[in-house]
């Protein structure tokens, strides 16, 4: 996002309340509908890291660019935090709608006790909240059959998007471990898995605003930083 969009959006975003309770319908899903990998992705690339390995498709909304020059690189590796705890600008934006597939080494994701993996954007705080471009986490454990985790925007840009990534900003420490590392962290077993190779982001920052120009520019809507396993 650019700066000039950031603090316009701080400035709305304040306004919403932080105290809203969790709606119907946030639980995780089957998501029949989602197309499988594409395969471009190979077995494993040796890296032996926690963090996502390789881009397996990219599908940006029309006209949104930014970061799509370093990828797949700038999307891989561990997450960059500002000193100044302002959003990240190492990220690749999705635009509104748009989505991307990631693979992981296998093992992949394994579900342990507690959350297995963290998604990392440039959420930055705005007082008690943040500006927040959310995007739905799904995963899946042969590239074919999807599972969603609950992601509920709430359709007025009010505050938050429930199960959403792109809502907590990251902090400086060991990106591995939620207790430190900030972003949003996801837990394998609500969805069933005990383990997961692939994650898809979509992006859902049209249906929190329900406004187009939340849309608009190279940089709109949801901005990926990195995603990483928790280690087991």
């Amino acid at each position: 996002m650019s700066a000039r969009r950031a603090v316009l959006a701080c400035a709305l975003l304040l306004a919403c309340s932080g105290d809203a309770e969790a709606p119907e319908g946030a639980d995780a899903t089957a998501a029949d509908d989602e197309p499988p990998v594409e395969g471009t992705c190979p077995g494993d690339l040796g890296h032996g890291d926690a963090f996502a390995d390789c881009v397996d498709a990219f599908a940006p909304a029309p006209g949104i660019g930014f970061g799509h020059d370093a990828l797949p690189d700038i999307v891989l590796g561990a997450p960059v935090v500002p000193a100044s705890g302002s959003g990240s600008t190492d990220v690749a934006s999705l635009g509104c709608d748009g989505r991307i597939t990631l693979a992981f080494d296998p093992p992949g994701i394994v579900d342990g006790a507690g959350d297995d993996l963290v998604v990392f954007e440039n959420a930055f705080a705005t007082g008690e909240q943040s500006f927040a471009e959310p995007a739905q986490v799904l995963v899946s454990d042969d590239g074919v059959h999807w599972l969603a985790f609950g992601c509920s925007p709430r359709g007025d840009g009010s505050w938050p998007p429930f199960g959403c990534a792109g809502v907590t900003p990251a902090r400086a420490g060991d990106a591995r471990d939620p207790a430190q590392s900030g972003g949003d962290a996801y837990d394998l077993a609500a969805v069933g898995l005990d383990h997961a190779r692939w994650i898809r982001l979509v992006d859902r920052t049209r249906d929190h605003y329900d406004e187009e120009r939340w849309c608009e520019g190279d940089a709109a809507g949801f901005d990926l930083d990195a995603v990483a396993a928790v280690p087991r």
